[in-house]
């Protein structure tokens, strides 16, 4: 289970947390460049079984993921199901995606359905480890821009996700990062906002 943290954000925001993280690096931060794009059937498979597939280039390696059965709470904090794999398109990720644990049959329809884009998400990331006790998250900073059908948005939002330990420093690193910038809690993931243009 993949959880994590989301707020709304703008370049001061961004700036904010990452000078906030700055004491508490678990290691150098790292950039990436990630270009994302989502893809389902005309019939809405994916979609209808509460999944979204999605292939990823970040700089150079491509990844294929597929997230299950999301959860929301009014905190920002969203909880979901996330199998990936390294892959250079839909169909190797698909072949692939069972062995992370992702369920065999859902790969298989998609597999074999007629899977088309429905929309990129292209963005650069600022991500950077941060370490308290036995407790590793992520702390991610992106900025870019959501496309769907030639129309465009800005995207600009923090990320917080819980990587190993204790969950409890998880959540109050949380807490302390959206009190000491007022942070305002995004609902919706990537995929959705993009699909809304």
């Amino acid at each position: 289970m993949e959880r994590e943290y989301k707020w709304r954000a703008d370049e001061a925001l961004l700036g904010g947390a990452l000078l906030w993280a700055s004491g508490r690096l678990g290691s150098a931060s790292r950039t990436i460049h990630m270009r994302s794009q989502y893809f389902d059937s005309a019939d809405g498979l994916l979609r209808q079984n509460e999944a979204a597939l999605r292939l990823r280039l970040e700089n150079s390696r491509g990844v294929c993921c597929m997230k299950l059965r999301n959860v929301s709470t009014p905190e920002g904090m969203r909880t979901h199901e996330e199998y990936e794999c390294e892959a250079a398109t839909i169909e190797e990720g698909l072949a692939h995606l069972p062995e992370a644990g992702a369920p065999k049959d859902l790969c298989a329809k998609a597999a074999s359905a007629e899977l088309a884009v429905q929309c990129t998400v292209d963005f650069m990331r600022v991500a950077v480890l941060i370490q308290q006790n036995d407790t590793v998250c992520e702390l991610a900073l992106d900025q870019g821009e959501l496309q769907h059908e030639g129309r465009t948005a800005p995207l600009c939002e923090i990320e917080l996700e819980h990587i190993v330990g204790s969950e409890e420093p998880f959540h109050a690193l949380a807490a302390e990062l959206a009190e000491h910038l007022s942070l305002v809690p995004e609902p919706e993931s990537k995929l959705a906002r993009a699909m809304k243009l």
